[in-house]
Order: C-alpha cells, then structure tokens, then sequence
C-alpha cells in the first residue's frame, strides 16, 4: 500500500479539472516561507504563473505571488480558493522567481523579503495605460573592432557576439574620453557586440549620477532605460513594464536594476562592487555582485579600476577570468603617483607640504588639479584641544562637527550645543579631520586667485570641468570629469579612508583612491598624483604600483589565515543574548564550526567556503522552526564587510 497521500478530487465543470494555484505568500514570517495550494475559481480569469493575487490565510487576506498553475495538489484537505485576482501582468517571470529563490538561499533569508527588492510596488494606472504586447531584439551591426589593449579583450567581444555567455572580471584602464571615464566608451562596445547576437544587456551601477552617464552613451547605441530607486513610483514602475515587455534592450540601473526581468538577457555588466551603494541594506542584505553571480544562461561582466577581494576569489576559483592590460599599457595610461612618508617630507607637520604645493602649482599652468577629501563638511570627529579626548553630543551620544561660526552642532541629532571635555574639563576644541568646506577655505588661501571648484553630495555635484586651471575639491563619488583629464591630483587625510575597522576598509580605500585617480593625465602626458596624510602602507603602495590584483590576492590570502570571508563562509547573527545562545546550541554538531560569542548582541558563525552551503541551510532551517514555536528570531547577516 503506497505511503503518499491521496490526490484529492477538485471541483470542476464535468470533464475538465480545476486548477490549483501555488502561492508564495507575502509575509515576513519565516515558517510561512514556503508555497501554499490554493484552488482557482472559474470566475477568476488570468491566474497564472507571475501574477498578484490576494489570498486567505487564518483568516485574514494576504498578498501573493503565483509561482504555478496545475491540476492536482498533495493537499489533504479542502483547498480555500484565490480571493481576488490583483494583476493580470506577469510581473514575476520564471527566471527573475529563480534568481530570488538562489539569492534567498545564498543570505539565509526569506524568499519574500528577495521579491520585495525584485518586484517594485503595483501602480494601476501606470499598468492600465501601458502597452504589454512582447517586441523582439532588434540585431545592431557587430562592432568591428575594440578592446584591443586589453589581454583577451577581443576575444571577449568575439564570445559576446557569437553569443556565448563568458564570465570576466574587468580591470578598466584610467583615463577620459569624450568628456567622459573612459571605461563607458569601452562598456558601450561589450554592449553593442551583445546587441549584435540578438540578446539584451542589462548594466548595474553605483549611483545614479553613473545611471545618467552610462544611460547617455548606450541610448545612441540601442533603445534604453534607467531604472532605479531615486525615481518616482509611477516612473520606476513604467521603466518596469517597459524591461518586462522587452521594448528596451539595455536597462542601466543602481543595485535594484539586478533584479530587473530582462528577456533574452545576453550580458549583465556590473561596475565597482566594492562600492556601498551596491549593498542592500534590507534583509537579507545582498549585494549587487551577489544577485547578478546567481543570473543564468548570460555573460557577466565585473568591472572597476580596482578588484574587490570577492571578484579575486572568483578568478581564484576559475569561475570567472581576468581581463586586464600589460603593465606597459597601464604605466603609460595611469599617471606617477608618489606617497611620501614623514621622512621624505622632512619631519613637515602640514597638511599640505610644500613637496605637494609645488606640484599644485605647477600642474596648474597646464589645467585642473583635483583635491580629494574622504569627508564633507567643515570639522569634522571633534576632540579636546587640551587632553585629546573624545567628545560627544551629551544628547544622543552623536559624533560633533564644527561649523563655520564655530558653532558645534551633532551629526546624529542635529542639536547645536556648547561643549567641555568630560575628561578635563576644557572648552578649547580641536578636529581631528577637515571636511570639504574647510579644505576649500584653506586651498584658496593659499592659492589666491585660482579659481575654486566644490564638489559634494552635501553642496551639490559638479559634473564636469573645463580644462581651464582649477582647484577642484572633491569627495569619493563626487569627482566632476575633466576636459581632457586632470594635471595633477591630491588624496588628503588618507588615514582617515583607512581608520575603519570593516574588512573591507583597504580595498575600498584603494578603490575610492583609484577611481579619483583614473581622473588624472597619464604619466606619458605628465600627469602626477601624490597619497598624504599617514596612508596605510600597502593601500597607497597598491596606488603607487597601480596593481589592484596583487593587492586583491594579498587580501584574499590574508583572509585564509584569518578564516574571514570569501575563503570562510561567516553569519553575523543579532539578538537577545538568550536567544542567540540558544541558537547557538541548535548549530552544535556543525562539522568544521567555528563560534564566536554571543557578545553583546552578536554571535559569529563561520565554517569553510565549502561547508557554507550547510551552515546557511542549517540557519535558515532553525529561523523557520523558531519562527514556529513563535519564539524570537534573530537577525542574520551573510559574510558582512563590517563586523
């Protein structure tokens, strides 16, 4: 007698059986994450795989997503039937439902909370007035030639065009071209050759200003669309439909583009993983390299001036090959950059020595010199002039900043307040870093005349620049594109970019560094560049060699020793200390385990890149099983940069 439960009988008209609908509930509880059988009324025209709906659960309605459409159920009992039908759009495909369940499994999270980043919010009138009818690709000519400097760049453009599905880390050359980096002209040939084997590209960047950039250059190309979170509802969900129904075939978008329902998707390029604006900062808090390295069936394309530890671990790996110029190519492109120790400037306690002034000023007789800064502001992180003690906001506990007037103001809560050292006692205050509106103060003082160029998020990005001389002052994403590439460039206070305690504080230093010094001539133009302010010796070395993999590979290799991801799989779980330990004694028995904690509120659980899997099943399956016996659920973070 067979053990499986029978298939009951559901009603229907006579002759032909009614339909079964399964659901994937939207609804953050863990032990729900799983799809429930819901039958189909007759009624209910346009159920099928991808559409919202509207279903009952212990008695209250809840939103769903249908995930397939069948004819029998291994369900025991009575079916409750879909309540109401909210959309018949597919807005959910096959391959985006696929990509969520992988992103879901790879961070111990929950499949809804992945399809809430995926699918944006329904709007009706938008969804009412659109035109949803599929449209083919439309084949662009090949292009003829491109990427020749690059080792094995034309026959990654060989591949794109003949359409096959490479997987290459991207080392860009610096330099401008076109007002432009020249890494977006580059892009836009990978793009075209896709273009040209019929399939579509899909292109995730930083920021939006990057969106706009990008967006520009491959419109002339192909019809394309942006795609991202800083648009209005209304706009986000046309650029939607717009991907879904195929009538674009190149989406450049920001971290939720990764997601983006593309059809006959060719290409995914992704520039600068080790960029913030790229890690999700809702659960279960993937990043964009993570989501676009679980896209199938297409070429993926990782690309940036610098190489993230994660993308060395993938060339490691063999899961992806490296794609970079010959160091000639590269010594000539980049310019000389020079980090001076406190010997070389000869026991000189300025900010700005007089080495780095005479390169100033004399690169600005031939154009504009770029300031980098790592800060905004005007002074910044606040101490006690007299004892060099910490002081903080008595209010909130907040960093203090000072501004123009002297005024001392929080960075948390905003509060302007009259500080004395705890310590000490002292009114006297000092800044132990310098914003961008103070640097800029400091620089037109003394080189009076120049003119002065501001760029921040804080008091508005400049764009671009002329090839007029110049003091350009900008902070890490903020830099405007010089005509022509900057003369000369400036990174001050680069302790500050390396103080953090995150794991990734070297290698996002490096790539913030080399982004704004990609700005700058090559050295076969003259171009210079100089690291101040007490730089960790092997970040501004990697600057100096302009050798990213050999610092990448370092990294990686000290990580190993370390069992710090990628080498080790790590969680960061959050919670109470009483359930944290009680977790902690479910995952016993783990083979290869290690634990660390709970301190704090935090419990460390990490295990070798190959037992990852099973530590990530094992955590996810006690979150459900906690969830069950309605005890608390802590919060799990998968491999963070910051622990």
């Amino acid at each position: 007698m067979s053990d499986q439960l029978p298939i009951p009988e559901l009603s229907g008209r006579p002759g032909r059986p009614a339909r079964v609908a399964a659901v994937a509930l939207d609804t953050p509880v863990p032990h729900l994450d799983q799809e429930f059988d819901y039958s189909i009324p007759e009624e209910l025209v346009g159920v099928a795989p991808g559409v919202r709906v509207t279903v009952p659960l212990a008695g209250r309605l809840v939103g769903g997503w249908v995930t397939e459409v069948r004819t029998s159920t291994t369900h025991p009992g009575r079916l409750s039937p879909i309540r109401r039908l909210v959309s018949p759009v597919p807005v959910l495909t096959p391959e985006v439902l696929q990509l969520c369940r992988d992103v879901a499994r790879a961070n111990a999270g929950t499949l809804p909370d992945v399809l809430r980043l995926a699918v944006p919010a329904r709007q009706a009138r938008i969804e009412t007035a659109a035109d949803l009818t599929p449209r083919p690709v439309a084949p662009i000519p090949a292009p003829v030639s491109g990427w020749e400097e690059y080792t094995g760049g034309p026959a990654l453009l060989r591949h794109l065009r003949e359409g096959s599905s490479p997987r290459a880390v991207w080392t860009a050359l610096p330099g401008v071209a076109g007002g432009l980096p020249a890494w977006i002209a580059e892009l836009r040939t990978a793009v075209a050759a896709t273009l040209a084997s019929g399939r579509r590209a899909l292109v995730v960047v930083p920021t939006t200003r990057e969106v706009d950039q990008v967006h520009g250059e491959l419109a002339t190309v192909a019809p394309a669309v942006r795609y991202h979170g800083d648009l209005t509802p209304a706009a986000r969900y046309r650029a939607f439909l717009a991907i879904l129904a195929g009538h674009v075939d190149i989406v450049v978008g920001t971290r939720s583009a990764a997601f983006a329902p593309v059809p006959d998707l060719g290409l995914v390029a992704l520039w600068d993983p080790d960029d913030d604006n790229l890690r999700e900062q809702h659960a279960p808090y993937p990043t964009a390299l993570g989501v676009v390295s679980h896209r199938r069936s297409c070429a993926l394309l990782v690309g940036s001036y610098s190489r993230s530890v994660i993308t060395q671990q993938l060339i490691v790996d063999g899961w992806a090959q490296p794609l970079g110029a010959a160091r000639a190519v590269v010594r000539e492109r980049a310019p000389r950059v020079e980090a001076p120790d406190t010997g070389d400037l000869r026991g000189e306690a300025l900010r700005l020595p007089s080495a780095a002034f005479q390169l100033v000023r004399q690169a600005l007789e031939s154009g504009p010199v770029l300031i980098h800064v790592p800060l905004a502001g005007y002074l910044r992180s606040i101490r006690c002039a007299n004892c060099q003690g910490q002081v903080r906001c008595r209010h909130c506990g907040g960093p203090l900043a000072l501004g123009h007037a002297g005024a001392v103001s929080c960075g948390w809560c905003g509060r302007h307040q009259v500080v004395t050292c705890p310590a000490c006692g002292s009114g006297r205050l000092s800044a132990f870093s310098v914003g961008s509106e103070r640097t800029s103060e400091e620089i037109a003082r003394a080189f009076p005349g120049v003119r002065v160029v501001l760029s921040t998020a804080r008091t508005g990005i400049t764009a671009s620049v002329d090839s007029r001389p110049a003091l350009v002052i900008a902070t890490p994403g903020s830099e405007p594109v010089p005509e022509g590439g900057y003369a000369a460039a400036l990174i001050l206070d680069a302790a500050v970019a390396t103080a953090r305690t995150a794991l990734d504080t070297g290698s996002v230093a490096l790539d913030r560094w080399l982004t704004a010094l990609a700005l700058v001539r090559g050295a076969a133009a003259g171009g210079r560049a100089m690291i101040l302010g007490n730089p960790d010796p092997a970040v501004a070395q990697a600057c100096v060699r302009w050798d990213p993999a050999g610092f990448a590979q370092r990294e990686l290799d000290e990580r190993g020793e370390l069992h710090f991801p990628p080498v080790w799989r790590l969680a960061k779980l959050d919670g109470a200390t009483a359930a944290l330990t009680a977790v902690a004694r479910e995952l016993a028995g783990t083979p290869h385990l290690e634990l660390l904690g709970p301190v704090d509120g935090h419990l460390i659980a990490r295990v070798p890149r190959a037992a990852g899997r099973d530590l990530l099943g094992r955590l996810r399956a006690i979150q459900v099983e906690r969830s069950a016996r309605k005890e608390e659920v802590v919060r799990v973070h998968v491999d963070p940069s910051d622990l």
